[in-house]
């Protein structure tokens, strides 16, 4: 008994950093957008979904080990143009005629369900229904086993090290790049950053590609360890946003509020399970209660974006 309560922590542990992982991963772009045209993008989720097809149907196509390769190249691309198509048709048109962030939200999931729609019967129309269910050929193996219950995997490495990269990087870009200044200055003014030289219209697009390519990426790790369908990131949603607004919409503070999630979500449900015998479907409970502590208490985010803010060049 004491040996199975042990490594059932430590699978829960292990398991919490990887979700965890990515649900700060796939919160990454939704901050970035966020950061800089101020829209709580309900759409977001659906641009994770075409990253996961995107991904097993490159791989799947691609031979051999390279396929792993393809698909998230394919998965970044393919999310980074639905992202942007997104913004063109359907945001920046609102925008322009002073669409207020309420009426941006609002027209995020009606977009989202075009999105998700669009693909669902993409699917079933051209292909088959068996499809409706995908995942990368190429899938996580183990690298450590502990007592036979737990065990460390590939995707644990992939999810933990790319979000840890990769939060760094859109931290280092949007404090200390010229575009990230562009971009810092779109959001705080946008018809001042316009008067002052800044093609907006430039960085909105580049904001839109680098999002969607983000959560492009977030598809393919979640298609290489798990069966993604057109409503995969639509149910992940809520995680998403909890670990946006815990970390104040930061880019560290993302990626840290995803793994508190991830761990606390796991290690519950575990604990949970095992001595009570409830199942994991009551975790979703958590985020919100998460949530809604945070934006009670400190809705500037358990990470404050001005505790990560720097010197002005």
């Amino acid at each position: 008994m004491t040996n199975t309560f042990l490594y059932g922590s430590i699978g829960a542990i292990l398991d919490g950093l990887l979700v965890g992982s990515l649900y700060g991963l796939m919160g990454l772009g939704l901050t970035l957008i966020y950061r800089v045209t101020k829209i709580p993008n309900f759409a977001y989720a659906e641009y994770i979904t075409y990253g996961g097809y995107a991904a097993a149907a490159a791989a799947g196509l691609a031979a051999g080990a390279s396929g792993a390769t393809i698909g998230a190249l394919a998965a970044i691309v393919a999310a980074a143009l639905v992202a942007l198509l997104s913004d063109e048709l359907g945001f920046k048109p609102l925008w322009r005629k002073g669409a207020s962030p309420l009426h941006l939200l609002v027209a995020s999931i009606g977009i989202g369900l075009i999105l998700r729609y669009s693909l669902l019967g993409t699917v079933v129309l051209f292909f088959s229904t068996k499809y409706l269910e995908a995942a990368t050929p190429q899938r996580s193996f183990a690298l450590l086993q502990f007592g036979g219950i737990a065990s460390l995997t590939s995707a644990h490495v992939l999810a933990v090290s790319a979000a840890a990269i990769l939060a760094i990087g859109l931290w280092f870009m949007f404090t200390r790049t010229r575009i990230g200044k562009a971009m810092r200055a779109t959001a705080s003014n946008p018809t001042l950053a316009r008067i002052s030289g800044i093609n907006i219209f430039f960085v909105r697009r580049i904001t839109w590609l680098i999002a969607g390519g983000l959560a492009g990426f977030a598809g393919f790790t979640y298609a290489y360890y798990n069966f993604v369908n057109p409503e995969s990131g639509w149910l992940m949603l809520l995680w998403i946003f909890a670990a946006a607004t815990m970390g104040g919409f930061t880019f560290l503070g993302t990626l840290i509020s995803g793994i508190i999630l991830g761990l606390a979500e796991q290690y519950i449900s575990f604990l949970a399970q095992y001595f009570v015998g409830t199942g994991a479907q009551y975790s979703p409970i958590i985020a919100l209660a998460a949530m809604f502590i945070v934006l009670l208490y400190k809705p500037e985010g358990v990470i404050r974006m001005e505790a990560l803010a720097v010197r002005r060049a």
